[in-house]
């Protein structure tokens, strides 16, 4: 049987896989590790619902999250996926809002929560880990905000070759998404209809830009700048 100050050494080094840990002084890990309560949460289980009051902030320890928006049509706009090593749900406890959008497991996810009051205490008890949260919104903002600043000039072409270059990845020489995206999730991601996406895929493919392999897109060569 594992010890329970083994079980703590194992806790607080999976948060030292996080960025924001990655040089925090190992005791303020260990103690903020301390903190979080740990659940596993079956895939596509609702974990934040926008407008819903704010409680808790969540580090993900295995498996991936989806946030999202539902417009006034009840339509689901993407706005990031989330994975290992990254957390969500931050900005409602600082700011003292509701939640700005919904999260849902995309996968069976573990997370480490840390809920209000824990989080207040951590951020009043380290200034390390305070100064560290506040750059990551920072950055996250600023992301953000190049974002929105490219979709918003470009048409639905364009959106969707930003799309697949920021979610591309190398493998073995190739550069593949290792998301495995319907048209209707790309159409989510971008703001346009599926049918417009399934003919903008289908030339693509036609001229052998992308191709399939077991389910995942694959980038074969230079997305052409404007289509």
């Amino acid at each position: 049987m594992i010890q329970s100050s083994q079980k703590q050494s194992i806790k607080s080094m999976e948060l030292n896989e996080f960025p924001i840990f990655s040089d925090l002084d190992q005791n303020i890990t260990q103690e903020i590790s301390q903190l979080l309560h740990y659940r596993l949460f079956p895939k596509k289980t609702q974990i934040v619902v926008e407008g819903d009051p704010s409680h808790s902030m969540y580090f993900i320890l295995e498996g991936r999250v989806k946030v999202y928006l539902d417009d006034e049509t009840g339509k689901e706009i993407v706005v990031n996926i989330h994975e290992k090593g990254q957390f969500f749900g931050e900005l409602g406890l600082i700011e003292g809002i509701p939640r700005t959008a919904s999260v849902m497991t995309l996968e069976d996810t573990r997370l480490g929560i840390l809920n209000e009051q824990d989080f207040q205490k951590a951020m009043a008890s380290y200034p390390q880990f305070s100064m560290k949260m506040m750059h990551n919104l920072v950055t996250r903002l600023r992301e953000a905000t190049e974002t929105i600043r490219k979709l918003g000039l470009m048409d639905v072409y364009r959106r969707i070759v930003v799309t697949f270059l920021n979610m591309a990845e190398e493998r073995d020489g190739q550069w593949i998404i290792k998301e495995k995206l319907t048209q209707q999730n790309i159409a989510n991601r971008v703001g346009a209809s599926r049918e417009m996406v399934a003919r903008i895929l289908k030339d693509l493919r036609t001229g052998q830009y992308i191709s399939m392999d077991d389910g995942y897109i694959v980038i074969n060569k230079a997305l052409p700048h404007s289509w």
